[in-house]
């Protein structure tokens, strides 16, 4: 659950978008994040004469994922400011988000010019630009310039190390990459390179002990670990030893798509090009690495590794990748949608990028456009259940409850044999049952999903939540649910369906402790409370129960639950409304 804290960059960060919006209309600017002409194509906004006004409007689009025009603001504004280094690293780093790497790097000229501190990111563009021209010893000269801290503590010892091997100084390189640390992550960040650079320079046994000790660190395979390694030992003949590597990965993800290629290639008995065939490549490889490793605490950040990991290597697909997750972290899902077409272009990846777009398409509100992709996707390979499973998902979620029991179904009858994995595909079907009242359907997949994922808390609140509404189990239900509380102690739902049960079976003190904190938890739940003010109504806290259901119907309720509120704001709750059922 989100804090109720605010942090004090967020809070500033907002006041910078009001504060925009009121220069924006004040100096009669126009500003429409979504504005485009009639071919489809994004306007260019309408500036104004202020450069404060176009700062802010800059600051405004950014913050509203809008790049594009940000960058029309901000150039708008240093015609006014020329020298402003603040105008100037902005832009400069939205450059970078945009791919648009040669702007950039003539931005990064001026900026180091004016001033040799906090140009982080323009040192780094200059550096980058040596590394394309494969001009190792001049990169090596402008990287010391970089400081030694945040992110550089992990890019610049990788980078640096691959200049080096660029100029084939391959154990100075080595022993940047061996500096002792007790940090398992930076160990096997530098055990990949290391083995990468041991691998370029011929050194085919170190490499494999490299690669071999850095897995090691790894208690659950990694995707591009398991690549990396699978393709050195098919590259070197031991086809067998490759196929293991990724056998390991592939038993605990069943599903992936991304190692068919390397399967084939196996097969085949076609040889794989080298992971890295220059320096060049290596620090492009250095750069995702670093992106993939702070994607779920920046994916800003991880855009711009990318898009510099792509600048280096234009065919590295994986960096595509990356990028366009990262643009879905950002909600720019048009544009991730573009790079994701262009991942689709190589096989290891494109059902992948297809089931991405797909679930993109959705959120963009173009829901029958994502359901025909996953239907020709599950026409074209009746083999797989994902597409199948996807669409179901989608389906659910827009509430074509009938639609989507259809396509899990079909998803079913596709698995010879159900597995441990398989217990969300029932569960969701479930879920799907019990919304189109087919209880005892529903109540048969809750079970079998049960079996297959003994004492999850989703299936067992789930399940004993429907048991508890119907009047039934209602012992057992309270069992269930308490043990879902115990995983999952925070979790408002599941909080909620405790309460509920407990208010069933008559504790009406502990009901009320119960909602109140399941309240607290998730306080934009109409269902929540409206169970809050049945519990409130039931122990004659009439006013805050009538409170709580004229609240409810604020939340948006579904719709068949809405007379049902509003008869009780009328009438007050039923004298029989907690009367035991079915026990």
């Amino acid at each position: 659950m989100i804090g109720s804290r605010i942090s004090k960059r967020s809070l500033s960060n907002r006041r910078v978008i009001w504060l925009a919006m009121i220069v924006i209309i004040g100096l009669g600017l126009s500003f429409d994040v979504t504005a485009k002409d009639n071919s489809g194509k994004i306007e260019i906004p309408d500036l104004g004469l202020s450069t404060f006004g176009n700062y802010l409007a800059g600051r405004h689009a950014q913050f509203a994922a809008n790049p594009a025009f940000a960058i029309e603001y901000y150039k708008s504004a240093l015609k006014k400011s020329p020298d402003n280094i603040d105008l100037l690293r902005r832009l400069a780093a939205l450059y970078i988000s945009e791919g648009k790497i040669k702007p950039a790097t003539a931005l990064a000229h001026r900026l180091t010019k004016m001033s040799a501190e906090n140009n982080n990111i323009s040192w780094l563009v200059l550096v980058l630009a040596k590394v394309r021209a494969q001009k190792y010893a001049a990169a090596a000269d402008l990287i010391d310039r970089l400081p030694d801290a945040g992110f550089n503590t992990f890019s610049v010892p990788m980078i640096r190390a691959w200049l080096l091997a660029g100029q084939k100084k391959y154990n100075e390189a080595l022993k940047i990459l061996d500096k002792k640390t007790s940090n398992k992550g930076l160990q096997a960040l530098f055990g990949i390179h290391g083995a990468l650079i041991s691998e370029l320079a011929g050194r085919n046994k170190e490499a494999e002990k490299r690669f071999k000790k850095t897995a090691a660190l790894r208690k659950n395979a990694n995707l591009r670990l398991t690549m990396l390694f699978g393709k050195f030992y098919e590259r070197i003949g031991q086809s067998q030893k490759a196929k293991a590597i990724y056998d390991r990965y592939k038993r605990q993800r069943p599903l992936t798509t991304m190692l068919d290629s390397a399967y084939q290639r196996i097969k085949s008995g076609k040889k794989p090009k080298p992971n890295n065939s220059s320096a060049r490549d290596g620090v492009g490889e250095a750069l995702f690495s670093l992106g993939f490793a702070i994607q779920s605490q920046s994916p800003r950040q991880t855009v711009i590794f990318s898009q510099l990991a792509v600048y280096l290597r234009p065919s590295f697909t994986i960096a595509k990748l990356l990028l366009a997750e990262s643009l879905d972290g950002n909600d720019r899902l048009e544009d991730a949608n573009k790079v994701y077409r262009s991942v689709a272009t190589d096989a290891a990846f494109a059902w992948t990028a297809r089931l991405r777009i797909a679930n993109n398409l959705d959120r963009m509100d173009e829901t029958e456009d994502a359901i025909r992709e996953l239907q020709a996707m599950s026409n074209e390979n009746q083999t797989r259940t994902d597409a199948l499973v996807n669409m179901a998902n989608i389906l659910q979620r827009h509430k074509r409850y009938a639609e989507s029991n259809k396509a899990y179904e079909q998803a079913k009858s596709r698995i010879p044999k159900l597995k441990t994995q398989h217990w969300s595909l029932l569960y969701y079907n479930g879920i799907s049952y019990e919304r189109t009242k087919r209880w005892p359907l529903a109540e048969k997949e809750f079970l079998k999903a049960l079996e297959l994922r003994p004492n999850h808390p989703s299936v067992l609140n789930y399940l004993g939540y429907s048991w508890v509404e119907q009047g039934l189990h209602l012992d057992r239900a309270q069992k269930m649910i308490r043990s879902a509380v115990k995983q999952r102690p925070r979790d408002g739902y599941i909080i909620d369906s405790l309460g509920w049960v407990l208010y069933r079976l008559g504790d009406m003190k502990g009901a009320v402790k119960q909602l109140e904190r399941a309240v607290e938890l998730r306080p934009e739940d109409p269902t929540i409370n409206d169970h809050l003010g049945d519990i409130y109504w039931a122990v004659g806290r009439k006013n805050e129960a009538t409170f709580q259901w004229k609240r409810a119907l604020t939340l948006e309720p579904e719709k068949d639950i809405i007379p049902k509120i509003e008869l009780k704001l009328k009438e007050g709750l039923p004298k029989d409304a907690n009367k035991r059922k079915g026990i």
